[in-house]
């Protein structure tokens, strides 16, 4: 089964008039017609992740400005960094990629219970994610980009305050087009790898500390 993350596509709100390049620290014109694109991101659940009998929470992620924000990042040379014109996401960045995740636990069947942090979860493990890097790369002038995912994920037991497991995810997609639509295609696969694998990874990770915890409460009572 494939979990959808949302289903819908695009919802436009103004046809975008064109879809060239504009400087990060552009201030767009109040007049600047604008579609608002919704990702659908799709992660297949994987069977033989473990059944975790314990519940998560995962905070919003943190992001540098740039990355914070609705706009789709370029970097169309080394060393520039640029935005779509015309187009923007329906949410911020960090929530589209907190919303995915939250979406993907729930969808695998897999985990007791997970949420944001802030909706009152008393849970058992946090997952802290930093977006570093989300962006699209043109590598040569003429070819679509490639999108890089980069992001550094850490599970904390909340019980002890303690890092259960961390690492660094990278996750690449090219774009089958250099059109905006195309570009948007290739984050939505970009973000579904990265997501498949965070999930897997904190099933495993997160399941053999809660086993050791309780394996440790049995031996204590023992005494």
């Amino acid at each position: 089964m494939k979990a959808h993350l949302p289903t819908l596509r695009h919802a436009v709100v103004a046809a975008a008039a064109a879809f060239a390049l504009t400087a990060c620290g552009a201030i767009l014109p109040k007049n600047e017609p604008m579609e608002i694109l919704q990702p659908q991101v799709q992660v297949t659940p994987d069977p033989a992740w473990p059944r975790a009998n314990w519940q998560l929470a995962i905070p919003r992620p943190n992001a540098n400005e740039m990355l914070d924000s609705r706009r789709l990042v370029v970097s169309p040379t080394a060393g520039r960094i640029e935005v779509y014109k015309g187009v923007a996401w329906f949410d911020q960045v960090p929530d589209i990629v907190q919303s995915s995740t939250v979406a993907a636990f729930e969808d695998s069947g897999k985990i007791l219970a997970v949420g944001r942090q802030a909706n009152g979860l008393r849970a058992d493990f946090a997952l802290q994610l930093d977006l570093r890097n989300d962006e699209a790369v043109y590598r040569t002038p003429a070819g679509p980009p490639e999108i890089n995912l980069v992001v550094s994920a850490r599970l904390i037991d909340f019980s002890g305050s303690r890092v259960i497991a961390s690492r660094t995810f990278r996750s690449t997609a090219t774009a089958a087009a250099t059109d905006v639509h195309s570009v948007a295609h290739a984050f939505d696969a970009a973000l579904g790898s990265f997501v498949h694998d965070l999930v897997g990874w904190t099933l495993v990770n997160g399941q053999q500390a809660h086993e050791a915890d309780e394996q440790r409460k049995r031996e204590r009572a023992a005494h």
